[in-house]
């Protein structure tokens, strides 16, 4: 439980920036998971507050869903009823069994057989990196001086980078992809962040940016 709670925070992190909420089912912290011991008995055993409270509203009130009517979704011969949450999303599962150590799970709708991405594991927000949004910021103080643009081959200005990494770290999480490239505002100021391979990106103040695109960060970024 503890892994599973310690999915559900990084998933959180401002670093994961394509999952928008967690959901859960409808589930009795009252239910017995053991001889005379109950979910909540297990609950309470965190021995940190913030943990018992983040690990409550997680399982029984944390972005809830009511299931609708449909074809039954089947994880290994038994119904589940996040099993058509997870199409086209995550399943963030417990490592209950063999079954969940794995980075897909396959189901059954109808007789349809679905495969689910499944977090369980670090190894696996790493192998969905991309999927799930991961970016990791990369200096290039070479190109992009602190301080002053910066000349570089024939004709050619680097624009600088005036936030040092953690800042510019944090603006990326928040940045928004406009027309294949992402971009942000800060303290009043433009920054364009660029790919350069993997989840990794390299930024520079944009003051050239045309006026449409500098609308859509004003009304993101206040």
């Amino acid at each position: 439980m503890h892994r599973f709670l310690d999915i559900c925070k990084r998933i959180q992190k401002d670093e994961v920036t394509n999952i928008q909420e967690i959901k859960t089912g409808f589930i009795d912290s009252q239910a017995e998971i053991g001889p005379d011991y109950k979910l909540i008995q297990l609950i309470q055993e965190f021995k940190g507050r913030e943990e018992r409270t983040l690990l409550l509203g997680i399982l029984t009130n944390r972005g809830t869903y009511r299931e609708e009517g449909g074809s039954a979704c089947k994880i290994d011969g038994k119904e589940s009823s996040v099993c058509i949450q997870g199409i086209d999303n995550f399943l963030v599962s417990l490592l209950s069994s063999r079954l969940f150590f794995e980075k897909t799970i396959k189901g059954m709708v109808g007789q349809e057989e679905i495969e689910l991405r499944n977090l369980s594991k670090e190894e696996h927000i790493d192998y969905y990196r991309n999927e799930l949004g991961l970016r990791r910021y990369h200096g290039n103080d070479k190109k992009h001086k602190f301080d002053r643009e910066n000349p570089y081959g024939k004709g050619k200005i680097g624009s600088r980078m005036d936030l040092h990494d953690e800042e510019a770290q944090e603006l990326l999480n928040k940045a928004i992809d406009i027309k294949g490239r992402l971009y942000a505002k800060k303290n009043g100021n433009y920054y364009a962040f660029q790919n350069e391979r993997d989840i990794f990106y390299h930024g520079y103040r944009a003051d050239d940016l045309g006026e449409d695109i500098k609308r859509q960060l004003d009304r993101k970024f206040t």
